[in-house]
Order: structure tokens, then C-alpha cells, then sequence
């Protein structure tokens, strides 16, 4: 039995969220990444991602004020780099 000043221990964020009746958020898929995370993605340095756009094998929008690969551009070249 527990003691009036003692207390249970704290659920996770998502157990709480569910028993307060918070919705949760969806998770939307990321399409465009800046040149660090199209790196990643690509699994090379980002100045190696500078290259290939350079070469023009890849084609980042520049319509924001950092360049924007889309993901379907970085599969496009992994398919055709084979």
C-alpha cells in the first residue's frame, strides 16, 4: 500500500498523451532535404554532394533560401549510378 507522499513512477510521454486523451501527431514524410541530409541520405560528405551538383548530376530546387534535394532526385541517382 502506498504512503499518501509517495508516488508511483511517471509513465513515458506517450503513455501520457493516451491517458490524458491528447491526440498524437501524424508523421509526415520527409520529400526534400537540405545538402547535410541529402549526404546522409546518400551516405557520402556533403562536399561530395556539391560535386554532383556541379557535375549536374543532381538538380536541387532553389526556390528557399537553402538548396532542397528532393528525395525522388537522390533515388533517381542511386538508380541510375549503379
Amino acid at each position: 500500500m502506498l504512503k499518501i507522499n509517495e508516488s508511483l513512477p511517471r509513465p513515458r510521454a506517450s503513455v501520457r498523451k493516451a491517458l490524458t486523451g491528447e491526440e498524437f501527431k501524424p508523421v509526415v514524410e520527409k520529400m526534400g532535404y537540405k545538402r547535410t541530409e541529402a549526404a546522409t541520405y546518400l551516405g557520402v560528405k556533403p562536399v561530395t554532394i556539391d560535386r554532383l551538383t556541379k557535375r549536374g548530376l543532381l538538380h536541387p530546387s532553389r526556390a528557399l533560401r537553402h538548396p532542397i534535394y528532393s528525395r525522388d532526385d537522390l533515388d533517381q541517382f542511386l538508380r541510375d549510378t549503379r
